[in-house]
């Protein structure tokens, strides 16, 4: 019964959240080249192994299902999520910088806080969307989740295992997250967008918990390139209790009304739809112009 608390905590930490984002988008905007080519943001590479660092932030991987090919192996689903966002970063690296539009889509602010969430983050690794709920409607797992946040200060990344998902649950799980934690929920995936989210490799719910705010603001200060890399995740810490996933495998009633306020939201904006940022119109009239040429809609979104 705590849910209208939460949401309405949540309502004003994304508030905060959003002016921030404003401030280094559109009143201080961050300029191209606060990090390097070879930045570990934009490699991967963690400095003190020489190696890719995703697999060293894992901090619980649930247990595999046995379905043949529809689960990809961990190190692909890493590999193939952590490059994507570092190749964001690349696109705000490069000097002097590449204008708005095919080769760079998002401000150099978003693009940096793609490199916290990639190389920063908490990373979970899970089967499917049924999965997610059972790991997430747990209460252990969600006090040893917050017990991470609060030691560790940084972002929580969920990523799963099976490309294939129903694009309304996938919109209910992100909003059982949003109700179950006081923190806004991004679900990106390589289907159609849904709610908030953006295109991606793999289904991956970014949980933001505001820690982007301390590595990307740290860019502006002398040597901040330095000190936003962060060491991996000691392992062994976290979520070592065993037993998850005793939760239930579908969404409630609240979450489904959060589910579709959110849609109602989104679809209210026209064509802006559910970039809040930048004007998609602008940023991808070329891909909006294609899809029109072929008779196709603007976009495919729930």
């Amino acid at each position: 019964m705590s849910w209208p608390l939460r949401w309405g905590r949540q309502m004003v930490r994304n508030g905060h959240d959003i002016l921030r984002v404003l401030d280094i988008v559109r009143f201080r905007p961050m300029p191209a080249g606060l990090v390097g080519l070879d930045h570990p943001w934009v490699t991967g590479i963690d400095p003190a192994t020489g190696r890719e660092i995703w697999s060293d932030n894992v901090l619980y991987r649930s247990p595999r299902l046995h379905r043949g090919d529809d689960f990809a192996d961990d190190d692909v689903v890493l590999a193939a999520n952590g490059r994507f966002l570092a190749h964001r970063v690349r696109q705000s690296a490069i000097t002097p910088e590449l204008p708005i539009g095919p080769l760079r889509r998002m401000p150099h602010a978003i693009n940096y806080i793609h490199g916290s969430s990639h190389y920063n983050s908490g990373l979970i690794l899970l089967n499917d969307l049924e999965d997610g709920y059972r790991h997430i409607t747990d209460p252990r797992f969600r006090e040893d989740l917050r017990r991470f946040v609060r030691e560790e200060r940084r972002e929580v990344l969920f990523l799963f295992r099976c490309r294939q998902y129903d694009a309304w649950d996938y919109a209910c799980l992100s909003c059982c997250m949003r109700t179950l934690f006081p923190w806004f929920c991004n679900p990106n995936g390589p289907q159609e967008r849904v709610l908030w989210g953006n295109a991606g490799p793999f289904p991956a719910a970014n949980l933001i918990t505001s820690h982007w705010s301390d590595d990307v603001f740290a860019l502006r200060r002398p040597g901040g390139a330095e000190q936003v890399v962060r060491p991996a995740i000691a392992p062994g810490r976290y979520f070592q209790r065993g037993g998850y996933g005793a939760g239930r495998p579908h969404a409630r009633w609240p979450e489904k009304l959060l589910a579709r306020m959110t849609y109602w939201r989104i679809r209210a904006r026209g064509g802006k739809a559910g970039m809040f940022f930048v004007d998609r119109r602008k940023v991808y009239e070329d891909q909006i112009e294609n899809r029109r040429a072929r008779g196709l809609p603007d976009e495919d979104r729930l």
